[in-house]
């Protein structure tokens, strides 16, 4: 291993070189991990202005065509910058499965407010928390 001699007379190792950069890395990955998980909140605070506004306008909550879309975009973007398109898809379908359990969790709250009943419209897929009207706990069941 070879040594060397720093600015202030101590003597550094290659391993000391490696691990300063390793942890240079890794505050740069940080800085990375923070805006995208930023991003995700702000892309779900942007989804769940939509479900209000579908909700509002009785538009369905599901839209194949959009989801179709946003997975096209991925695979190309992909395609585009070297990236795995399985990846990005299996990404985007995490994604929009967040996002579809916050738009039922919102329709779901806005019908229980609106007529006192549980909601039952979700497809087969998809999870929705319904509250009773007696104690207002959340109970979690597919439909």
């Amino acid at each position: 291993m070879s040594e060397s001699t720093g600015n202030n007379g101590q003597t550094v190792t290659e391993g000391d070189l490696g691990e300063r950069e390793l942890a240079d890395l890794r505050a740069e990955l940080d800085t990375i991990d923070n805006r995208l998980l930023d991003d995700v909140r702000a892309r779900l605070e942007v989804c769940t202005r939509i479900a209000y506004l579908k909700e509002r306008h009785a538009i369905p909550v599901m839209q194949p065509r959009r989801v179709g879309a946003v997975h096209d975009h991925a695979h190309r973007y992909a395609l585009d910058h070297g990236l795995s398109p399985q990846f990005l898809h299996d990404l985007y379908d995490l994604l929009i499965s967040e996002t579809c359990r916050v738009e039922d969790l919102i329709v779901a709250t806005d019908e229980l407010r609106t007529n006192g009943a549980p909601v039952a419209h979700a497809g087969p897929d998809r999870v929705l928390v319904q509250r009773t009207a007696v104690d207002g706990a959340a109970d979690a069941s597919v439909d």
